[in-house]
């Protein structure tokens, strides 16, 4: 879209939900509109604010503005990283694109590999957590951040973060006034992402998060038909089917439930892979990747997700090392003895009692131990990564750490930096392979800055409750049964039933990596026929290795 007068021009990807605020602001400016589009909104809310309008988008976006009279290319990606904004730089040419794919037509020559960025995944498990991409050259822009380019010379600035919130403990009220405050907003937020002229739907994991969603819309519209999109599996001892059934039936939703098995993901195994645009973690992204099917098959083209709740509210096993660590450091030590006996006590949490030290080492602590067995796997082509100067050990990362806030400093690090931003992508990828718009009601600027303000202890209670202020906030929108669960089920399927079709698979001798010398393996099949232990690589290294040798093929890269 142009603006009249032809200066801006914008290439857009996402939805801006507060666009209908925003359009208000600039109508009380003296500005005239053609269209009722969020797109229109947010090119006029450039050429009044320029890269300060980005202060003020809520929702979900990858934006390129040319400036005719500046001359200029400005790049910018939502605070989340909810949808994607590849770029590349040549001597001759600068590209951008939502799709890794869509750039490879515009490089000069044939795709290569990131080799460091394939040996982080492989060993590691590794990715989406740098700029860096799986092919060599091609950067994603960061999460929260804006990229300005001169087109004349071809001049590029660094990027700029425009948005990183205080973890600063800020909040004055008492604790039911914070949950008062948590409630309103999430409810504020699921209002703005159900404006919509078209089915919307949820999908629902049966976990605390999308419950909540599927409440909050009752709440919002008692009279509106809720559809919930779910996975399943019976049999298997993580299936979420009783959480799902009880949330469906409080709420009166219409349930559409997917089951799948091995013989389909094979089936599905390539099209998932190019979907993704790059290897990605487990088979439960498949999992995701049906529920999108199912929900387009259903009509719906767009949902809500609960990604991000985790992240947002100190979810998971409840972050107990970072709060020992707050507690320990600031002085509150019979604190920190109870908080740290309470913590350990809830089913499968980690009940050594050094959780101090854990957090200290909370970068070292999962890898030194495993750190020779791993590089030295009989599948690692040691000499080739030397000679390349590719880092073995554990990527490192950096925390902003705040004293007294270590808990809200790993939370905004896995919100915007190493963890969210590979959920969102999987989510992002599979939703806009069946052609759904995937909104995050969590991911809100302000929600955000509201539950960063709070004392830790609003976020992990002091008998070692995860979520604290979240679920005392959708209480009387979700069952109590949910709210009030001990165990934490992560998101999981019976991955090595359905890997034993597809890890058999023969690998393309016309595509080697590198990075791998398979000749410990000659002869074996697509995953040498080694076993993890083997291999060294931890928990889902098989996958890891189906899944990249599978994407070299189909990408063409060149990975040697």
């Amino acid at each position: 879209m142009t603006i009249a007068g032809g200066r801006y021009t914008i290439s857009y990807n996402g939805e801006i939900t507060n666009y209908v605020e925003i359009r208000e602001d600039l109508l009380e400016l003296g500005e005239t509109f053609v269209s009722d589009s969020d797109t229109e909104v947010l090119l006029k809310a450039w050429s009044h604010w320029g890269t300060g309008a980005l202060d003020r988008l809520e929702g979900m976006f990858g934006i390129a503005i040319l400036d005719r009279e500046r001359r200029t290319l400005t790049l910018a990606r939502d605070p989340w990283g909810i949808k994607p904004l590849f770029y590349f730089a040549r001597p001759d040419r600068i590209a951008f694109s939502s799709e890794l794919r869509g750039l490879l037509p515009a490089m000069a020559s044939r795709a290569g590999l990131d080799w460091q960025t394939a040996a982080d995944y492989l060993l590691w498990g590794a990715y989406d957590g740098t700029t860096r991409t799986f092919i060599d050259g091609v950067s994603s822009l960061a999460p929260g951040h804006y990229l300005t380019i001169d087109v004349s010379s071809g001049r590029m600035d660094a990027p700029v973060r425009y948005w990183w919130p205080d973890v600063r403990t800020a909040f004055r009220g008492t604790y039911q006034d914070a949950v008062e405050a948590v409630r309103s907003r999430f409810l504020d937020s699921v209002k703005r992402n159900l404006r919509s002229d078209v089915p919307v739907g949820v999908a629902l994991s049966g976990g605390v998060d999308s419950s909540a969603i599927v409440g909050a819309v009752r709440s919002l519209e008692p009279d509106m038909p809720i559809q919930t999109f779910s996975f399943v599996a019976p049999g298997f001892g993580q299936s979420e089917d009783e959480w799902i059934d009880r949330v469906v039936a409080e709420t009166g939703a219409i349930s559409h439930l997917v089951e799948t098995g091995p013989g389909e993901l094979e089936r599905d195994l390539d099209d998932l892979i190019v979907c993704q645009g790059e290897p990605f973690g487990s088979t439960s992204i498949y999992a995701q990747y049906r529920v999108f099917k199912l929900a387009r098959e259903q009509g719906v083209v767009v949902t809500l997700d609960g990604q991000g709740g985790d992240e947002m509210f100190a979810g998971y096993f409840g972050y107990g090392p970072q709060r020992m660590h707050s507690l320990l450091e600031t002085g509150h030590l019979a604190q920190a003895a109870r908080f740290g006996g309470s913590w350990s006590a809830w089913p499968g949490r980690d009940t050594e009692p050094l959780l101090y030290a854990k957090s200290l080492g909370q970068f070292a602590g999962p890898w030194l131990k495993s750190l020779r067995r791993r590089s030295r796997s009989p599948l690692l082509n040691r000499d080739a990564a030397r000679d390349r100067g590719i880092r073995l050990t554990y990527p490192p990362g950096r925390l902003d750490a705040v004293r007294g806030a270590r808990v809200k400093t790993v939370l905004r690090h896995a919100q915007h930096v190493d963890g969210l931003p590979a959920l969102l992508r999987h989510g992002d990828r599979n939703s806009m392979r069946f052609s759904i718009e995937s909104r995050v009601p969590f991911l809100d600027r302000e929600l955000e800055e509201l539950t960063l303000s709070l004392p830790e202890d609003f976020l992990v209670g002091s008998d070692g409750t995860s979520k604290r202020i979240l679920r005392d906030a959708v209480r009387g929108l979700v069952p109590d049964s949910v709210i009030d669960r001990r165990d934490k089920i992560g998101f999981a399927t019976p991955e090595h039933a359905w890997l034993a079709r597809v890890s058999a698979r023969d690998a393309d001798p016309d595509h080697p990596i590198g990075l791998l010398d398979l000749d410990a393996g000659k002869d074996r099949s697509f995953t040498c026929g080694l076993t993890e232990q083997e291999i060294g690589w931890g928990d889902g290294a098989h996958w890891r290795l189906v899944n990249l040798r599978r994407w070299v093929e189909l990408y063409d890269v060149d990975a040697t």
